[in-house]
């Protein structure tokens, strides 16, 4: 590995979860030799409550656990809205519990024992997965922050002009004069610092996605 891949391996965070003492070690020095600084945790709960809003990086988890399997691990993480990703290892999974995985955002599944090159080259891919995600997150809040300025008469008015209408008809619909169409379609630019109906379009595209 580069040292510029070394640097950005640190900046995110990757946590280790395996209830076998003989695993997470194992797992440790793959890690550490492929680069990175992994969080070891023998208990998925302990694993959730280190867990913060703005973390980006993997989880690499076993499927077979006591308290909370490597699955419902999963659900917990997407159910508030972790950008981090999964790398599941396991050696005994059952193809539908690979599929729900594989179906619900997991990178993939390591069946054990699996080369330190398979684990590294997944977590890379983990990561730079999750950094996209939390990119794509950041802008649609970033979006949706900025279309919530508006007033709803700013908003008619907007939709109104990305639908390509013009400012008269605009004014005629809405029974409203065109100075004062006007003057609110301005307040509303000034507020989204955007240009034109079309840049408005595209951010109100961005607020609506599905996060």
């Amino acid at each position: 590995m580069s040292l510029s891949l070394v640097e950005t391996a640190r900046t995110y965070r990757v946590l280790v979860v395996d209830d076998d003492p003989n695993v997470l070690p194992l797992v440790d020095k793959m890690l550490s030799m492929g680069g990175y600084q992994p969080e070891l945790f023998s208990s998925p709960v302990e694993l959730l409550k280190s867990i913060r809003e703005d973390d980006v990086g993997c989880v690499v988890t076993d499927l077979e656990m006591p308290e909370v399997t490597g699955a419902e691990l999963q659900t917990r993480l997407l159910e508030i809205g972790s950008c981090l990703s999964i790398v599941a290892i396991s050696g005994k999974a059952d193809v539908k519990s690979v599929i729900r995985l594989m179906g619900r955002g997991a990178v993939t599944l390591l069946e054990k024992p699996f080369r330190s090159t398979e684990l590294v080259s997944e977590v890379q891919n983990a990561v730079r997965l999750s950094q996209e995600r939390f990119a794509r997150k950041q802008r649609v809040m970033d979006a949706r922050k900025r279309i919530s300025l508006l007033s709803d008469e700013e908003m008619e008015i907007m939709k109104m002009g990305a639908r390509g209408l013009p400012n008269k008809a605009v004014s005629h619909e809405l029974a409203l004069s065109s100075r004062t169409v006007d003057r609110r379609r301005q307040a509303a630019f000034t507020k989204l610092a955007v240009r034109s109906e079309a840049e408005f379009a595209l951010l109100l595209a961005t607020a609506e996605e599905t996060l």
